[in-house]
């Protein structure tokens, strides 16, 4: 490329390198328009995105939360069934020592009514 004088008088080679300097020109301005319109698309985006994971961000907070809670019930349920069990147990002895009472007082009372009836027929 050659330098171009600015005399008034060009060159065809000069104006033809003058002329092609103007799509260039164009094709710059254009190419700025397009970097700026992507700019501002990218900047939407993160936007978006930033709102998304916000969104998301409360979501698992909400989720965490109820998972402590569900975490807290599943422990009092293991407790009372727990107590259940116990209770359950205590009654099932008093019932085996109620019934063994009950048992002894009989085999007492048979045999005090047999030597009473055995007694009276000597």
């Amino acid at each position: 490329m050659s330098d171009i004088d600015l005399t008034g008088a060009y060159s065809d080679e000069q104006l033809e390198l003058l002329s092609s300097v103007h799509p260039t020109v164009q094709q710059l301005n254009s190419s700025t328009e397009q970097t700026g319109q992507l700019s501002e698309q990218t900047e939407q985006q993160i936007k978006f995105l930033n709102k998304e994971i916000s969104a998301k961000d409360k979501q698992i907070k909400l989720l965490s939360g109820q998972l402590k809670e569900k975490d807290l019930q599943i422990s009092l349920l293991n407790k009372h069934l727990d107590q259940a069990q116990q209770l359950q147990l205590i009654a099932e002895k008093r019932l085996t020592e109620t019934k063994d009472t009950l048992i002894e007082y009989q085999e007492k009372e048979s045999q005090d009514k047999k030597s009473f009836w055995t007694r009276l027929f000597k």
